[in-house]
């Protein structure tokens, strides 16, 4: 009887122990946060909870979709997808596992030819930083050479007219948000 009590004791260890790693490691799908294009960055951030330590944070003012059409992932991957219309798109991720560090850029579509790249890192050596560019043309290319082109964690500012962006890094509890905002002028 013992032996059944045990071997029942463990199957439930296992079975608890499965279930709780299975949540712990599943991420669910960001989801986007519908926005009024008048609020600002402050006030989106301020409703939105962080729980992960590597954050980024897209805001789409643009009245159009960000489509992503391209990625250079030199250290990790490129965590955000396309961003719709008048929302913000905060996802959490997690830096290499065994550096903590990555290293990453994306190429977004605007609308009407125009594009954005976004660039953030965390580096094993040496600091963090922000990229923002307008390479107008699509793929891989235009956001790995906005990546080969940020060298410091400064805020940035672009005109790709009629759109405007905007990216910079803040903290919020124990939290570090790489934030780009694309806003049509």
């Amino acid at each position: 009887m013992k032996l059944i009590t045990r071997v029942c004791l463990a199957l439930l260890l296992a079975i608890t122990i499965t279930f709780s790693n299975l949540h712990s490691n599943a991420h669910a799908a960001p989801l986007p946060i519908s926005i009024d294009v008048n609020q600002t960055v402050d006030q989106i951030l301020n409703n939105i909870s962080f729980k992960t330590k590597f954050n980024i944070l897209v805001i789409n003012k643009t009245g159009g979709t960000l489509r992503r059409v391209g990625a250079y992932n030199d250290s990790g991957n490129w965590p955000v997808g396309d961003i719709e219309s008048n929302t913000a798109l905060p996802v959490e991720f997690e830096g290499n596992s065994i550096t903590n560090s990555f290293s990453i850029a994306s190429n977004y579509k605007i609308n009407n030819g125009k594009y954005s790249q976004f660039v953030a890192t965390w580096p094993t050596i040496g600091s963090r930083k922000i990229g923002l560019a307008a390479i107008n043309q699509e793929g891989n290319g235009p956001a790995k050479s906005a990546w080969e082109n940020t060298n410091d964690k400064n805020d940035k500012a672009l005109n790709n007219s009629p759109y405007q962006a905007r990216a910079f890094i803040t903290g919020k509890g124990s939290s570090v948000v790489w934030v780009y905002e694309v806003t049509q002028a």
